[in-house]
């Protein structure tokens, strides 16, 4: 029979023990305490941590209801009293292993939960595994094990919670990731590329990292990379709004110059003064780092005094030329244009609507789905295909047969 076999086979027999106190002065008390000794040494594992204590202690239990079947009382009591001896040296060893090595199976799940920025996006359970487990810390300190096991049991348990529940809410990290993008992509409207090429670059390269460690459920590098990313964001496009409003109120000062200087100037007073007004607005936000207002009106001055010199097609060159009629060098550039298979077209100004590819496509193709076409063509002089300006002379490559 075996040791654990005989131990619950005794543990049986003890009410049995009990009935016969009535003829024999039974150790009761002994045996019990014994039993319950080595039951509380098994709870924390004393057959791993203090195995020949453990069995010592179930073999001498076991001699005390040998002592009592021989009617040895004085045996059977003395065998019960060093049994719960045994048993709680047991428990004494292997309770502070115990709770040691628990802490530490609790310290793995928090580190697990930190990886996937549990403290992010399950900052309650996250907080309350940290507690538990600066809780299960100090107890051992305190040489309080068996509280200190106790505490660590439940800081694993809130640590993998944390952990699970911040798996859950992952997509967190994808729509941070969307919304960065969405700030480079306006950035490199704005001329990043050129103004911040260092930030918009390095931004990019941590979203990549992102993306990959959202993929890989590396959540905490993820956020981390994607911190770097949207820093470097926003200073592209900071950089790139300022650099590029300051070019464009430049261009919209050399466009206003030129109307003031053109013939029409004098006939064109309203639109002149509607021009310097747009102009005083444009320089008044960007003194204000109001950098898309001052873009915007610039890009309005520039159409007011761009559709001034651009009347009837004709620029501020073609004006000098008119004198000489349709034989003067604006003629002449129209033929060479011919005989290259394009167009001429001078971007106009309108009050209404503004001049664009698509209507431009719609006029010479009929299909304003070509725009595009007109946009490759003219590359070296369009950056944006939604910002052309009046008095831009643009190539209208002809369609083949």
């Amino acid at each position: 029979m075996s040791k654990e076999i005989h131990f619950i086979f005794i543990l049986l027999l003890l009410p049995v023990a009990a009935s016969l106190s009535c003829r024999l002065d039974v150790p009761i008390r002994e045996m019990t305490n014994a039993r319950k000794a080595i039951a509380d040494a098994r709870m924390v594992k004393a057959e791993k941590y203090a195995g020949v204590d453990l069995d010592a202690a179930v073999q001498k239990l076991m001699e005390s209801q040998e002592q009592l079947s021989k009617k040895n009382v004085e045996g059977a009591k003395k065998s019960a009293e060093e049994s719960a001896s045994l048993a709680h040296a047991a428990y004494n060893k292997a309770i502070p292993i115990l709770a040691g090595e628990t802490i530490s199976i609790a310290e793995k799940s928090f580190s697990d939960a930190g990886d996937v920025s549990a403290d992010r996006l399950a900052p309650e359970e996250y907080r309350d595994a940290e507690t538990k487990l600066k809780q299960a810390r100090e107890l051992f300190q305190n040489a309080k094990y068996k509280e200190s096991y106790e505490s660590a049991i439940k800081a694993d348990e809130s640590a993998k919670e944390a952990r699970n529940t911040a798996i859950s809410r992952k997509d967190v990290l994808r729509d941070s990731i969307v919304e960065v993008k969405k700030t480079l992509d306006e950035a490199d409207q704005y001329g990043a590329k050129k103004y911040a090429p260092e930030k918009f670059n390095l931004a990019n390269e941590n979203v990549g990292i992102a993306e990959k460690s959202y993929d890989a459920l590396e959540l905490k590098k993820g956020f981390s990379a994607l911190e770097v990313a949207k820093i470097n964001a926003d200073d592209a496009l900071l950089t790139a709004l300022k650099s590029s409003a300051t070019d464009r109120f430049a261009a919209a000062e050399d466009v206003v110059a030129q109307a003031r200087k053109s013939p029409v100037a004098a006939e064109k007073k309203d639109e002149l003064n509607a021009a310097k007004e747009s102009l005083d607005t444009a320089k008044a936000a960007l003194d204000n780092a109001k950098y898309k207002e001052s873009i915007a009106a610039s890009e309005e001055a520039m159409r007011i005094a761009g559709g001034m010199t651009a009347e009837k097609g004709r620029g501020p060159a073609v004006a000098k030329t008119e004198e000489k009629g349709e034989a003067g060098a604006a003629k002449h550039e129209q033929s060479v244009a011919q005989e290259k298979d394009y167009d001429l077209y001078t971007v106009k100004y309108r009050k209404k609507y503004k001049d664009c590819l698509w209507y431009i496509a719609m006029r010479y193709y009929k299909n304003p789905w070509l725009w595009k076409k007109i946009y490759r063509f003219n590359k070296d002089k369009i950056k944006n295909p939604d910002m052309i300006y009046p008095g831009w002379v643009l190539k209208i490559p002809k369609l083949k047969k």
